[in-house]
């Protein structure tokens, strides 16, 4: 949330807080209860839809997709260094080429990529995993490699969901107290008009101030 926001959900609060401590004077004047129940409203949507925002901080998991990223090409690299003088040695070309990424490369492929490329190294190695004992491959080295490379996307997905879900809240944020100024307007008007009342009229004038204004 913004300080031009933070500062007119103070004042909006304020005003709540004022008119909620003296319903007596405005319960039975409807022009004034529906413009305070507009401004209620959207006190509370901007509450929510700042709680929402924090609640959307994608930091955390950019953090943890990088790191499983990182795994991954580890898990990738280490596997392709032992099996590319097997490939070499017994003219496997194919196997070669899949298994040819530096682990600079596999860090910079873009996701699609990342995953089909990923997925053709681990097949490859599997094809011919019973000729991989003397270079001390292992069924739960390919595995483990599998289960790396299939976070990096589900991670990737997540964070791009709670971004796309701290968006849509920005989104409600900036668009709330727009549309709540013209209830306030009227109010401005209404209460020292309606409201026989100088020390309540004098109040909420003082709950009408923004901080920082």
């Amino acid at each position: 949330m913004t300080r031009y926001l933070a500062n007119r959900l103070v004042m909006l609060r304020n005003v709540v807080q004022h008119f909620d401590q003296h319903p007596t004077l405005w319960a039975d004047l409807p022009l004034i209860v529906a413009e305070v129940d507009t401004v209620r409203a959207t006190r509370d949507d901007i509450e929510r839809a700042a709680t929402d925002q924090a609640g959307a901080d994608t930091t955390g998991l950019t953090d943890e997709r990088d790191e499983v990223r990182d795994d991954a090409v580890d898990r990738l690299t280490k596997l392709s260094e032992k099996v590319r003088p097997y490939a070499r040695t017994s003219g496997k070309l194919d196997l070669l080429k899949a298994l040819s990424h530096a682990p600079s490369t596999w860090a910079k492929l873009a996701l699609d990529t990342f995953a089909a490329d990923a997925r053709d190294a681990l097949n490859g190695i599997e094809a011919v995993l019973p000729d991989l004992t003397p270079y001390k491959v292992t069924p739960e080295e390919i595995a483990a490699a599998r289960t790396a490379v299939a976070d990096v996307p589900r991670l990737t997905s997540e964070r791009d969901n709670t971004g796309f879900e701290g968006e849509v809240a920005t989104d409600a944020l900036d668009d709330a107290y727009p549309a709540v100024r013209p209830a306030l307007l009227n109010l401005d008007d209404l209460v020292p008009a309606q409201i026989d009342d100088p020390a309540f009229v004098a109040q909420y004038r003082e709950a009408r101030q923004i901080p920082g204004d």
